[in-house]
């Protein structure tokens, strides 16, 4: 009887030096990606059917830098911008516009991409096309 719970515990001994063990280990860093961000409209906004709205876009990227941002409608591509001074901008604010067809909730969906096709995550906000009247 001694002997087995002198087993046990020598078992629970080494499982638990394998599990520090195996939780002291370093990740792997991921390259910091571009960023992009949808200053206006704010998320959510309703907006009358037929209305031409602007879509303020910022994308950021420090090494080497932006050289374009796409914009999305629905998952579907409907306009790109590109650095019209450089081909690359460290910040590159740009303005898009999208007139809002069809009644209903519709996401919009910005990317940003370095010179090299590497793109930033995807910014995203909602917008509900109320019908006219």
């Amino acid at each position: 009887m001694c002997r087995s719970i002198i087993f046990l515990f020598m078992m629970f001994t080494i499982a638990g030096c394998n599990l520090s063990q195996s939780s002291s280990i370093t990740p792997i860093p991921t390259p910091d990606l571009p960023q992009v961000e949808i200053l206006a409209p704010a998320n959510n906004r309703q907006i009358f059917e037929g209305t031409e709205f602007d879509i303020d876009i910022v994308a950021r990227d420090t090494n080497p830098g932006i050289s374009r941002v796409e914009l999305f409608i629905d998952s579907l591509s409907i306009n790109d911008a590109t650095p019209v001074e450089n081909t690359i901008e460290q910040v590159f604010t740009v303005r898009m516009n999208w007139r809002a067809i069809g009644e209903g909730l519709h996401v919009i969906e910005v990317v940003a991409y370095r010179p090299d096709g590497t793109q930033s995550d995807t910014a995203t906000i909602n917008i509900d096309v109320l019908p006219r009247d």
